[in-house]
């Protein structure tokens, strides 16, 4: 009697362990899949060409996922419309963890300048983890002989509406440090939009135009090279990498400053515990060695943050673009 009383206990406790089972993966379906993710390759949008500052953040953080994941991460190049195509095709993804975007807080000055456009930079994005943060700089063709922000503007002066500046794309925030500071210094710049940072950079070292706002990411090396003149950097504070470079407010333009910042971005609904997982990785790999080296080299600031701190950058930014977009009357060019 007591062998099968033994038994009867044991195949209670049996089916009590399968029942509490099958309850909780019910009641927590999601566990399973957070568990299994990823369970195929992961694409990193970024909605720049090749060679950028956004490029090289992406295929960085890419070589670092992948170590981590145990799945490829891949870099996909989606540039044009001052990433608005990137974007937007990121924003159409399966929400499933396995499509990110690379984005920028230029995205909301797209989205105050496009409110109609075909997704919101705010509403159909899930944070994921902020990445780092800096300035642009304002770099000069040497063909133009000149060397400070006030050479700059004193020619600006004698030739109205004959220099042209670039940036990495109408309606980003290479346009917006340029009507900054058209309107600070009351000068006529004509603006030339290009498909990324590397080609507007380019357009400087060529000649093509006079001027151009690029990430400081890009221009490191040319400017240690000769091919472009560093005139001063929009940020608050100049770069460790570029300590001669001064702020634009140090080069007589008062009260401007100008920076931004990068993060990793899913398409909305993507679930929750997915973004869970993909957080501390990612932070891993901008806390590592390799990229800590990197954005000190080439001039960023690393900004390590969750899904909260991204949501917050978010409200905050969208609040004070806002307000300048409205101050320098800047206008997208179709």
């Amino acid at each position: 009697m007591a062998v099968r009383e033994d038994e009867r206990l044991a195949s209670c406790r049996s089916r009590s362990g399968f029942i509490s089972s099958v309850l909780l993966l019910l009641l927590c379906p999601a566990l399973g899949h957070a568990f299994d993710y990823p369970t195929k390759a992961v694409t990193i949008i970024v909605p720049f060409p090749a060679g950028g500052a956004t490029d090289q953040q992406a295929r960085l953080i890419a070589n670092g996922l992948t170590e981590r994941l145990g799945k490829p991460v891949i870099v996909e190049n989606h540039a044009g419309a001052g990433g608005q195509i990137g974007a937007g095709i990121a924003a159409r993804s399966a929400a499933d963890g396995h499509t990110l975007l690379l984005g920028s807080s230029t995205m909301l000055i797209e989205q105050i300048l496009r409110p109609n456009q075909a997704f919101d930079a705010v509403r159909d994005f899930a944070p994921v983890a902020l990445i780092a943060e800096g300035p642009l700089i304002l770099v000069a063709s040497p063909s133009l002989g000149i060397k400070t922000v006030s050479e700059l503007l004193a020619l600006a002066r004698q030739r109205p509406g004959q220099l042209a500046y670039a940036s990495f794309g109408s309606g980003t925030h290479g346009h917006l440090a340029g009507e900054m500071l058209k309107a600070a210094a009351h000068v006529d710049l004509v603006h030339v939009p290009y498909k990324g940072g590397a080609p507007a950079l380019v357009a400087v070292i060529g000649g093509q135009v006079a001027v151009g706002f690029v990430a400081a990411l890009s221009a490191r090396e040319n400017i240690r090279a000769g091919k472009v003149v560093a005139l001063a950097v929009t940020g608050s504070r100049r770069l460790p990498s570029l300590p001669d470079v001064p702020t634009m407010a140090e080069s007589g333009v008062s009260g401007y400053e100008l920076e931004l910042w990068s993060a990793i971005l899913a398409p909305a609904k993507t679930p929750p515990e997915v973004i869970a997982r993909l957080n501390p990785e990612i932070v891993a790999v901008i806390r590592s060695a390799n990229f800590t080296r990197f954005m000190s080299e080439q001039g960023g600031f690393i900004v390590t943050g969750g899904p909260d701190e991204v949501s917050r950058r978010v409200q905050s930014d969208f609040a004070s673009l806002s307000r300048l977009v409205k101050a320098v009357n800047l206008k997208v060019d179709e």
